[in-house]
This record gives C-alpha cells, sequence and structure tokens, in this order.
C-alpha cells in the first residue's frame, strides 16, 4: 500500500482507497504552483494546518512528540506549526525522487510563512 493511500471503510461490503490529507497538501502544493490564481488552493491548505492536529492527536503524541518539543507552546500557531512539520515528514516519506522533493522545497521557499517554513522543515529533518 502507497503512504498516501488510506482506506475508507464506508459500511462492511464497502471500502474506498482515498488520498491522505497529507497527499491532499502535496497536490495542493504543486496545483497552486502551477496555477497561481488558484487561490483556493492556498485557503484550503491553511485549513487543513488548524484542524490536523485535532484530527491526528493521538498518532502525534505517539509517533511526533519530538515535534511537539521543536516549537514554544506560549505563541498562537503552536498547533498549526506542529501540525505542519508533521505534514511535512509525510510528505518527504511520499517523494519517490529526489528531484520530486527538491521541486516540492522550491515550492514551499516561495512563500515565507511560519507554517510553510515548518513543512519545508519537516521535509528536511
Amino acid at each position: 500500500m502507497h503512504p498516501f493511500v488510506e482506506t475508507l471503510t464506508i459500511a462492511a461490503e464497502l471500502s474506498l482507497n482515498v488520498c491522505t490529507l497529507e497527499g491532499l497538501v502535496l497536490l495542493k502544493l504543486v496545483a497552486n504552483n502551477d496555477n497561481p490564481s488558484r487561490t483556493k488552493d492556498i485557503t484550503d491548505i491553511e485549513h487543513f494546518l488548524e484542524v490536523y492536529f485535532e484530527m491526528n492527536s493521538n498518532e502525534i503524541y505517539t509517533e511526533y512528540m519530538d515535534v511537539m518539543e521543536l516549537y514554544d507552546t506560549a505563541i498562537p500557531n503552536y498547533l498549526p506549526l506542529v501540525s505542519a512539520r508533521v505534514i511535512g515528514r509525510k510528505m518527504k516519506t511520499m517523494m519517490e525522487t529526489a528531484n520530486t522533493n527538491d521541486y516540492l522545497k522550491t515550492i514551499l521557499n516561495k512563500r515565507p510563512v511560519a507554517t510553510w517554513q515548518a513543512m519545508l522543515d519537516g521535509l528536511n529533518d
């Protein structure tokens, strides 16, 4: 199974393979880079970063506790920064070649905001 696919069970006899949230972030980064007028992609990514921790807190507490210690808990965007770093680490596992990884890093470098830099840091971890 690919690291960017999850199986969603709808009913006992119905399961679907769906793109993970990290995969959606990756797709939206590339889509916006290819067509910068797609501002909805940026809005969607920012929304994903806001809700990601709540949706994945168990996994973050068990597998990414080190990320939680990298940021000051007193800053207002603490959870989105943690989320962005975890997403960056997971996107790194999706990259099949160094060229793809470098392409994604170039995209993230174009937007110098803290959460995007945290995703970049995750790719570099």
